[in-house]
């Protein structure tokens, strides 16, 4: 029981925590304020036509029931793009900071202190790190945590809001369709 409080209290265990965390609302803030993605209306899309990337079958839509629902479908494959970006980017960023705290302090995380020699243990040992703390922990704090509608400030939501109604209208002046 000692060894378990002992490993408890340990940096690697309240890093792994902390920086899950952080890069969990990272994340959800992210997604609220840089990635407005569009509702998409009933019967959007006349006609689906499947297409075959390696072993998946991906469905995509190939006449849509008016502009403005293509041009919706189009913002919101960027946004996925996007989305994907945030998520590279944040398990970059957790790589990273983990690294360079292994190279201030390699005691927390290593015994033995970080050579040339030994620089690719040190970066996979950061990799480990940044899938925990970049993927794996934010996906278990998104189960665990109320959804961020309850406890995150609204003004976040006002931004989001704000955002889709600039991108509602920047479509609308693009097809020239003036009613919603």
């Amino acid at each position: 029981m000692k060894e378990f409080l002992i490993y408890f209290v340990n940096f690697r265990f309240l890093y792994l925590l902390f920086g899950g965390l952080f890069f969990y609302l990272t994340s959800v803030t992210f997604n609220l304020i840089f990635i407005p993605m569009l509702d998409m209306p009933e019967h959007w899309c006349k006609k689906w036509n499947e297409r075959k990337i390696g072993y998946q079958v991906q469905e995509e839509c190939v006449e849509f029931s008016s502009e403005v629902n293509e041009l919706k479908y189009r913002h919101n494959q960027k946004m996925e793009e996007r989305l994907t970006g945030k998520v590279h980017g944040i398990f970059l960023f957790a790589t990273l900071l983990t690294f360079l705290i292994m190279l201030i302090s390699p005691g927390t995380f290593v015994e033995l202190k970080i050579t040339f020699e030994n620089y690719s243990g040190a970066i996979a040992i950061a990799v480990f790190y940044g899938v925990i703390i970049g993927f794996l922990l934010p996906v278990v704090f998104e189960v665990l945590l109320p959804p961020p509608e309850e406890w995150l400030p609204g003004e976040f939501y006002e931004i989001k809001k704000a955002r889709i109604e600039w991108v509602l209208k920047k479509i609308t002046a693009q097809s020239g369709y003036s009613d919603f």
